[in-house]
């Protein structure tokens, strides 16, 4: 196990409830990486550039990366607590089986923009196959992620600026690196992410049942996998409060309407109120509105029916709002000021779409 330098930091939480999804596991694993590949800045612009290989970022450590199509911004998809880069390549199928599908997120952006997507240490695919980036300590937190996802593009020579879409876990790591990279990034979406005002929604004895819930997820991916991704939410929670604000770029915020509040309930510690599943779930409703307050002019889809899973359920969706930020990019939508800085500027128009309603004013809780 490699421990990461300076530049290295990781973040992410939990399982597929309403919190976060990546300990099913089903489908097949990217083709095998060569780790002494080399990639040209030329070359990530080419439209016959599809590769997936391991990079090294130094330190002794590699990271699983992989891309396709051409043009600009490119898109980063970050992967939630777990899940690894080809989690964004599969669909729920009949009967919820997950299957590698050419309309999934991955290629389907591919179709129009440069996309890449990866595995963060820790995660494992959609067979169950562990990763072959490097391990690190765990558990980690969003800032080394963000840290590690930025010596990760710059060693690949991934041309900016990148559109970050963050799902779950990754919502926080898109967060922060748009925060401590700015001129980087083009714009943001949210997919069902990880918000810090779960914890403000949820009272301190409900708060620490979510915290248990948690650790009980842990200690049953570690029986799978040893050195499995594993972050504390109240460190996560803590970083995104303390993180330079996100610059003024296009955001959408997508969250889950559905809840499966007997699944859920399976994975509570024993001490757990029988009700504990409707309170987390009014907050973390709640917490998707705070969320999407916190950026003005964000566009919030919150009629997605789906679960935490939007990216493998509605593809799609996901597809058309990435879609829509990247083309606001290239028309030279957005500015420099800061989303958090400029609560009293005048935000941009909202969509049209039946699915999307501009973000209210908070009102703490959690989806």
């Amino acid at each position: 196990m490699v421990r990461r330098s300076g530049f290295g930091v990781r973040g992410r939480i939990l399982g597929r409830v309403g919190i976060l999804a990546a300990s099913v596991l089903v489908g097949a694993a990217c083709s095998a990486p060569t780790a002494d590949d080399v990639l040209s800045a030329r070359a990530t612009t080419g439209g016959a550039t599809a590769f997936g290989r391991l990079v090294d970022v130094g330190h002794g450590r590699t990271m699983y990366l992989e891309c396709q199509g051409s043009g600009s911004p490119t898109v980063v998809l970050v992967p939630g607590l777990v899940a690894a880069a080809d989690t964004w390549s599969y669909v729920t199928g009949a009967a919820g089986k997950r299957k590698p599908s050419s309309s999934a997120v991955y290629p389907g952006v591919g179709k129009f923009t440069r996309v890449c997507s990866y595995d963060r240490p820790g995660t494992a695919r959609e067979n169950g196959e562990f990763t072959t980036s490097s391990t690190v300590a765990q558990p980690t937190t969003p800032r080394e992620d963000a840290a590690d996802l930025h010596a990760l593009l710059e060693a690949a020579k991934v041309p900016g600026p990148y559109v970050l879409a963050g799902w779950s876990a990754g919502g926080p790591i898109a967060r922060i690196y748009a925060g401590e990279y700015p001129h980087d990034v083009a714009g943001l979406v949210l997919v069902d992410a990880e918000s810090e005002f779960l914890q403000s929604r949820l009272t301190p004895g409900q708060f620490a049942i979510f915290l248990a819930t948690i650790r009980n997820d842990d200690k049953k991916r570690m029986a799978q996998w040893k050195d499995v991704e594993r972050q504390d939410p109240a460190t996560v929670f803590e970083q995104v409060r303390a993180a330079p604000p996100v610059p003024r770029v296009p955001v959408v915020v997508l969250s889950g309407d559905e809840f499966d509040a007997d699944a859920f309930r399976a994975r509570l510690p024993a001490h757990a109120p029988e009700d504990f599943p409707q309170v987390f779930w009014r907050a973390q409703r709640g917490s998707q509105q705070d969320l999407a307050a916190q950026f003005p002019g964000a566009q919030h889809i919150t009629k997605t029916r789906s679960d935490h899973n939007i990216h493998n359920n509605r593809p799609q969706m996901v597809i058309d709002a990435v879609r829509g930020v990247v083309e606001e990019d290239r028309r030279g939508v957005g500015g420099p000021s800061s989303a958090s800085a400029s609560a009293s500027a005048p935000p941009s128009s909202p969509s049209s779409s039946p699915s999307a309603s501009p973000s209210s004013s908070p009102s703490r809780s959690r989806s």
